[in-house]
């Protein structure tokens, strides 16, 4: 039985939602740097141009050139704060401020999770995560991806008389953030992925999966069908 071909509607409906989903990221990404570019121009934009020639200032008041001046001047200061930042001295005043910040009721509760989240953004290789495995959350039928990050606490392990291990399961799609379990050894199933590609699934929600894997599995689909 042949199949119909698309009538004119689904025919157009089709084209539009294939048009929708190219044009919808390209839209959402124009506008997030549009209102961030919107947003520098309003702090720093305005309060430069105030001090620039007016033959530099166009006679709106848009101010884009002293806009483009104060990204460089942000950019710049960021550059020379990372280069204080890195001098033992700085790291010392670094160490203080923090100590400080997480003494604040209200403060810590934004600051910590920040900070975290552009540590991981900014170096993700400085979040230390042991092995991969699966280990059965958030009910016995189900799985989730977790990192072993601890062994032999001893505490625990007197209390039930059995091997423990720690293991953090990430939550998407920002793994900093996740929950804690204590599971008994035999109860975790190690998983042949690295740690950069179980944090790709969990970023990503699942959509990006190790390509290694998928080449072994048409491997493997292949040596099936062979007699």
């Amino acid at each position: 039985m042949q199949n119909k071909p698309p009538t004119r509607f689904r025919l157009l409906r089709r084209y539009f939602l294939t048009g929708v989903a190219f044009v919808a990221p390209v839209a959402l990404t124009i506008f997030i740097f549009g209102y961030l570019f919107q947003l520098l121009h309003n702090w720093i934009g305005r309060p430069i141009s105030r001090l620039l020639p007016e033959r530099l200032v166009a006679q709106d008041g848009s101010a884009w050139v002293a806009s483009v001046i104060g990204l460089l001047l942000l950019l710049g200061g960021i550059l020379v704060v990372g280069a204080m930042v890195s001098t033992m001295l700085g790291r010392r005043l670094v160490d203080f401020s923090e100590r400080v910040l997480l003494q604040l009721p209200l403060v810590r509760t934004v600051y910590a999770p920040a900070k975290q989240i552009v540590e991981f953004f900014v170096n993700p290789t400085a979040v230390q995560f042991g092995a991969v495995v699966l280990v059965r959350y958030p009910h016995p039928n189900s799985y989730a991806i977790g990192f072993v990050t601890g062994k032999n606490v001893d505490p625990l392990e007197s209390a039930i008389n059995k091997r423990l291990v720690n293991v953090f399961v990430p939550f998407t799609p920002t793994p900093v953030t996740g929950i804690m379990l204590v599971l008994p050894e035999d109860e975790i199933i190690p998983v042949d992925l690295t740690v950069e590609e179980a944090l790709k699934m969990v970023v990503s929600g699942g959509v990006v999966t190790p390509i290694r894997d998928l080449a072994e599995v048409s491997k493997g689909k292949s040596e099936t069908l062979q007699p």
